[in-house]
């Protein structure tokens, strides 16, 4: 079979998805900006992996049998674009990356490690015990997370924050079950009126048009002036004037930020994740999009693309199918 490795994350896994073939395939790299030119590599291939999976590179996927996602999103591929009988596979192994970096965040902007740091390598011992005055740092213990989605992600969350006894409590569009570590499960029809007993709201749910923008001002309006936001999910899930106004005028207490709002093309492109200054604002935790990328995640999505390569190539069901074009 002709596999096409389309982007930046297929590329930098190509040798661990070649030694776990059971036969030789031709393997082609495309990288992001090429996709234009390279029209013809994408018409032949029988197996298209990667990301970005552009509106072209669906037109164009003529002999594809599979398009695998190098992750779990796949909506920016417009499905109606793809040639009739073309299976869409995605993969994950991010949710304990992800859950961990949530907890790191939440002990992080409570016990602010960073701040003490700093003060100390200049000499300064401000709101040490050694003087007897009132601490100001919170525990985890007790504290009240509100996950909106209750999917990989927020399980291996809710488990990790279960033992630090965190109440957890979930939104779901079907909230008749309540899967293990949490308390409650909501549906979208009143969630909101979970926001003020929540310490810690993090969206954990896909980009949708019902998802894009369910943040905004009027939650924050609800939400207790010490409360935090934990976004891995997707930036525009969260209004971005509204968080970061809310965030400047401490309208809420603080925000660890891993998705954002613009993205650099290139590398060397020195890219400001928003139009608004959140780099300015002290109570901000600011990652470039890398809660979920480790080396455990990588590991696992090039073994589920390698297995799905495989059962393309054997005529077997595949595994992670989030749609097939029809016929």
């Amino acid at each position: 079979m002709r596999i096409v490795l389309v982007g930046g994350i297929a590329a930098l896994g190509e040798e661990q998805i070649r030694k776990r073939l059971r036969r030789p395939h031709e393997i082609i790299r495309v990288s992001a900006s090429e996709i234009s030119d390279r029209l013809e590599a994408i018409r032949t291939a029988d197996v298209i992996v990667g990301w970005p999976l552009t509106a072209e590179l669906a037109a164009n996927a003529r002999k594809a049998k599979l398009i695998q996602a190098a992750g779990a999103g796949v909506d920016g591929l417009p499905f109606e674009l793809l040639p009739a009988g073309v299976q869409v596979a995605n993969t994950y192994h991010h949710e304990t990356s992800i859950a961990e970096y949530i907890v790191m965040a939440m002990l992080a902007m409570l016990r602010r490690p960073s701040g003490y740091d700093a003060r100390l390598r200049e000499g300064n011992w401000w709101d040490s015990c050694i003087w007897g005055q009132a601490p100001r740092l919170a525990v985890l213990e007790g504290q009240r997370a509100l996950f909106v989605g209750v999917g990989h992600i927020a399980r291996e969350t809710a488990k990790r924050t279960r033992a630090f006894g965190v109440r957890n409590a979930g939104v779901s569009r079907s909230p008749g079950r309540t899967p293990e570590n949490f308390d409650r499960v909501v549906g979208y029809d009143t969630w909101k009126e979970e926001l003020a007993e929540a310490d810690f709201l993090v969206p954990c749910c896909p980009l949708s048009p019902a998802t894009e923008g369910l943040i905004g001002a009027p939650e924050f309006e609800r939400m207790k002036n010490s409360a935090y936001v934990i976004n891995t999910a997707r930036g525009r899930v969260i209004e971005e004037r509204a968080l970061y106004e809310a965030l400047r005028d401490k309208r809420i207490a603080g925000a660890a930020i891993d998705v954002w709002y613009d993205y650099p093309e290139d590398p060397e492109e020195r890219c400001p994740p928003s139009k608004h200054p959140f780099h300015e604002l002290p109570n901000v935790l600011m990652t470039p999009h890398v809660s979920a990328w480790t080396q455990h995640t990588v590991e696992g999505r090039m073994r589920d693309i390698a297995e799905n390569i495989n059962r393309a190539a054997g005529g077997r069901p595949l595994i992670n199918v989030v749609y097939v074009s029809p016929r």
